[in-house]
């Protein structure tokens, strides 16, 4: 009995020597270019019965011709066929989804980084035009995701009417995510912030709770999360002359909200919700009813302050590593400091560049 692997062999000598059987007799005029194709095909034809009935013999399944015979020039081989998407590799925006849909990136290191430039027009508190900066950078090993974030704006807004007005607003933020299952996960971090239009010299925020996608396609994602967390507050100079305070703290609510449509090759919508509801009370100041010329505040209630964060942005990618964004950004403090508006309004144009 033949093995299968001398059955193949002995295959292929038959094919070759077929082949040059059927050229043979136009070997002394290779100008004659018709009779070399015919002998040729038969020569093939003749390999291809042979492999059929050694096939046969050996109970192999017989395998499909891969290419069609005298297309073209011959000793062409036939094109390659395209490999069939490898889902599992994950999408460009891997960081948006979870680890767990693409398992062949639970065992690899994978990093991606932002530089952000935005122009941006301001309305509320200031009203006027500036520049941002800022930058992101996205690590992720196995189930774990973590996102490191920093803005950096030194704003010399320029007010209508030629005037300058210099603020100062600084954000660093790192959180890191892990994958539970498919739809849920657990993350925690913290967000400092420095913002001398709400007169807040040091804001520590740290958060913890579960997260879960409601969807989590290349087209389609939305997620959600709540979490607890500790608010640290210490304020400038003008609060601490007028109301007396320099620094407090609460226990917080935390709830985030995050949708993403890609609805055309290179354009997308994304849209997003941040509420903050402290869970301790706070004092809402107004001027000394008393002694109003003394320019102090004093507490007239006590509430339990919330602020949020909402925003829209549209798409679109110039390059496979450039993309540009237009939206618009509202933020709200239900108890702001005196003198302090309550809403910001923030128009944008950001140019991202990632690697």
């Amino acid at each position: 009995m033949q093995t299968a692997a001398m059955k193949r062999l002995n295959l292929l000598v038959a094919a070759l020597l077929l082949a040059f059987a059927g050229t043979a007799s136009t070997a002394a005029d290779p100008k004659t270019d018709k009779t070399y194709r015919e002998g040729y095909e038969a020569g093939y034809k003749a390999a291809l019965e042979a492999a059929r009935k050694a096939s046969a013999e050996s109970g192999a399944p017989e395998a499909a011709p891969a290419a069609t015979v005298g297309v073209g020039p011959v000793g062409t081989p036939p094109p390659a066929a395209a490999a069939p998407a490898d889902k599992t590799a994950g999408p460009a925006d891997w960081w948006n989804h979870s680890a767990l849909l693409y398992p062949k990136l639970e065992d690899s290191w994978r990093q991606h980084v932002q530089l952000q430039l935005t122009g941006v027009s301001l309305t509320g508190n200031e009203s006027g035009s500036s520049w941002r900066g800022g930058g992101k950078w996205i690590s992720r090993y196995g189930r774990w995701t973590n996102e490191l974030a920093a803005t950096l704006d030194k704003r010399d807004i320029k007010q209508v009417g030629g005037l300058g007005n210099k603020r100062d607003y600084r954000m660093l933020q790192d959180s890191v995510r892990y994958d539970l299952t498919n739809k849920w996960y657990a993350s925690g971090g913290f967000i400092w912030e420095k913002d001398d239009v709400s007169l807040i010299d040091s804001r520590t925020t740290w958060i913890a709770g579960p997260g879960y996608y409601w969807l989590d396609s290349d087209t389609f994602r939305l997620n959600t999360f709540l979490g607890l967390g500790r608010l640290s507050e210490s304020y400038m100079q003008l609060v601490q002359d007028l109301v007396g305070i320099d620094e407090r703290s609460s226990n917080l609510l935390y709830f985030y909200e995050t949708f993403e449509w890609r609805f055309a090759r290179d354009w997308g919508l994304r849209q997003g919700f941040r509420l903050m509801q402290d869970l301790d009370e706070s004092g809402h100041y107004v001027l000394d009813p008393v002694n109003p010329r003394s320019g102090r505040y004093v507490a007239d209630s006590w509430v339990k302050r919330y602020r949020y964060v909402a925003a829209v942005d549209l798409d679109y990618r110039l390059g496979p590593r450039s993309t540009l964004s237009l939206g618009i950004e509202s933020r709200y403090d239900s108890n702001p400091w005196p003198d302090v508006l309550n809403k910001d309004t923030v128009k944008r144009l950001m140019l991202s560049i990632q690697f």
